[in-house]
C-alpha cells in the first residue's frame, strides 16, 4: 500500500520553483509531505505572470501545511549553488530529493541554430541548463541520506528528437549533457542508495511557453493537434513522473529518463 504522504518528514530542493513547472513540482512534493527549498534566480517571476494569488510560492507551501524557505540564486555560478544548498541544509538538516528544474531555451530563437549560436548564448544556455544542475548535484549530494535519496533532473524531449527547423541546438545539447551526466551519477551513487533519473517534457503549456507561442511558434494549436493525445501538456502532467522518481515507488529505478510528451514523436512529428 502506498502511504498517503510518501515524503512525510523529507526535504525537497526544487530549482526554478518560483513559477511554471518548478512551482508545480514544489507544490506537489509539499502535498506529499515534503518540506521545500524554493530556489530561483527570480523569486517574483510567477507572481508577475499572475500564476497564483498568494504572495509567494513559499506562502502556498505553507498553506499546504509544510515548511518552506525561499532562496534567490543564480545557480549557474558554483558559489551561488553551494550557498543555496547550505541555506537549505541549515534550515532543514538535509536534502532527500533534489529536483533540478531550472533552465530553458532562454536565448533568442532566431540565433539558436547550430551553425550560428553566438558565444554569449552558448554560455547562458550551458550555465542555465547544465552547469546549474551539475553544481546543485555536487553541492547537495554530501547532505543526502545514504539510502533513499533521489535526484531528478529535468531535460527535454529535444534530447531525443530535433526541432523540425534545427533550432534550439545548444539548449538541446546542454540537456543531452545533463542526461549523460545523470547516468554517470546513477552508476557512482547507486552503491550509496542514491538514485538519479531524468524527466523529459515535451510541449508543456507554462506561461512562458504561452508567451513563446506568439514569439516563436511554439505551443501552437497546430502542434497540439499533431500530438497523439491531441493537446499540449500542462505543468500538472509533469508532477506524476517526478513523484514516481522522488518516492519509493521507483526504489529500483536509476539512470533512466521518462518522457512526458503526450506521444510527441511517435508518429514522426
Amino acid at each position: 500500500m502506498v502511504p498517503a504522504k510518501p515524503l512525510d518528514g523529507k526535504v525537497a530542493f526544487v530549482t526554478g520553483a518560483a513559477g511554471g513547472m518548478g512551482r508545480a513540482h514544489a507544490l506537489h512534493l509539499a502535498s506529499l509531505g515534503a518540506d521545500i527549498a524554493i530556489v530561483d534566480k527570480d523569486l517574483a517571476v510567477g507572481k508577475r505572470r499572475a500564476e497564483y494569488a498568494a504572495e509567494s510560492v513559499e506562502q502556498e507551501v505553507g498553506e499546504i501545511g509544510r515548511r518552506a524557505i525561499s532562496v534567490e540564486a543564480d545557480l549557474s555560478k558554483r558559489a551561488s549553488a553551494q550557498d543555496a544548498v547550505e541555506q537549505a541544509v541549515r534550515s532543514f538538516g538535509r536534502i532527500d530529493v533534489l529536483v533540478n528544474n531550472a533552465g530553458g531555451a532562454i536565448t533568442p530563437a532566431d540565433r539558436s541554430f547550430a551553425s550560428v549560436s553566438p558565444d554569449e548564448d552558448i554560455a547562458v544556455l550551458l550555465g542555465a541548463n547544465f552547469l546549474s544542475a551539475l553544481y546543485c548535484c555536487q553541492a547537495a549530494i554530501p547532505s543526502m541520506p545514504e539510502r533513499g535519496g533521489s535526484i531528478v533532473n529535468i531535460v527535454t524531449f529535444g534530447v531525443f528528437m530535433s526541432d523540425s527547423r534545427g533550432q534550439y541546438a545548444v539548449y538541446a545539447a546542454a540537456k543531452a549533457a545533463l542526461l549523460t551526466y545523470t547516468r554517470h551519477l546513477a552508476v557512482e551513487l547507486g552503491p550509496r542508495g542514491i538514485r538519479a533519473n531524468c524527466v523529459a517534457p515535451g510541449l508543456i503549456a507554462t506561461p512562458r511557453i504561452a508567451q513563446a507561442a506568439a514569439e516563436r511558434g511554439l505551443g501552437t494549436e497546430s502542434q497540439a493537434g499533431s500530438i497523439p493525445l491531441r493537446r499540449l501538456g500542462r505543468a500538472d502532467d509533469m508532477v506524476g513522473a517526478v513523484e514516481y522518481l522522488a518516492t519509493d515507488m521507483s526504489a529500483y529505478v536509476t539512470g533512466q529518463c521518462i518522457a512526458v510528451t503526450g506521444g510527441l514523436g511517435l508518429a514522426g512529428i
